[in-house]
């Protein structure tokens, strides 16, 4: 009961699905072989540590269509880490980023159990953009507004995006307020920005999540998801 009495008030998304400590999922895209990762959770570390429709959706996305990724590879406010570990695995040099550095643990027993080599690096957006993070080709960011503040956000897209940079963004919108912050931060980018436009997350490749024998139902892109590409 803790749990959900802790998630309830934050997340619109699977409770259930945030009980389990360890997923299994699997992508089968329309050309090339299946693929699996093992995604670990801990849903003591709050929002951060358990998986969000946004980093699902837009990892089927991905896998079937890699050309979206190019480069070197940043996930911003990573969580469990999905959509990044997905552009590892389809051969992307991929750099985790979070303020948690427990999300960041357990997105690094994900990847070693699922067989991928990724770096990490703990990343407050109210600090400066790091080092490691600096020449980033694709900038990940699922879930990342939940709130109508996105200053914050805004500069550490400003600060990490060189010219050339693509961010893709996927957002889903779960209150007024993280409709307010989605609209802000489009207004605000769009004088960052040369692109910011909205695009599909179809055509997706074909996947299953399961814990052990239990199958979860995978999330509806078309209930309040967006997916934005920006280029600078």
């Amino acid at each position: 009961m803790g749990l959900r009495a802790e998630l309830a008030p934050r997340s619109f998304d699977s409770l259930e699905r945030a009980e389990a400590r360890r997923l299994q999922l699997t992508f089968a895209p329309s050309t090339g072989k299946k693929f699996r990762l093992v995604l670990h959770q801990d849903a003591s570390v709050g929002i951060a540590g358990v998986l969000y429709d946004c980093a699902l959706l837009l990892a089927r996305r991905l896998v079937e269509e890699p050309q979206l990724l190019s480069g070197k590879v940043v996930e911003i406010g990573c969580g469990t880490g999905c959509a990044g570990l997905v552009a590892a695995a389809l051969g992307a040099e991929v750099l985790l980023t979070d303020r948690s550095e427990r999300a960041l643990q357990v997105a690094k027993q994900s990847a070693k159990e699922s067989g991928l080599g990724v770096s990490c690096q703990r990343w407050d957006w109210a600090d400066p953009v790091p080092f490691e993070c600096r020449g980033a080709s694709t900038v990940i960011a699922t879930d990342v507004v939940y709130s109508e503040d996105v200053s914050a956000l805004l500069k550490a897209l400003e600060g990490l995006a060189a010219p050339g940079c693509v961010v893709l963004l996927v957002a889903k919108i779960r209150s007024p307020a993280s409709l307010a912050g989605l609209r802000s931060l489009l207004l605000g980018a769009s004088h960052v920005f040369k692109e910011c436009a909205p695009i599909s997350l179809q055509p997706a490749a074909q996947a299953t999540l399961q814990q052990a024998t239990k199958d979860f139902p995978l999330p509806d892109a078309d209930k309040g998801v967006y997916f934005y590409k920006l280029v600078r």
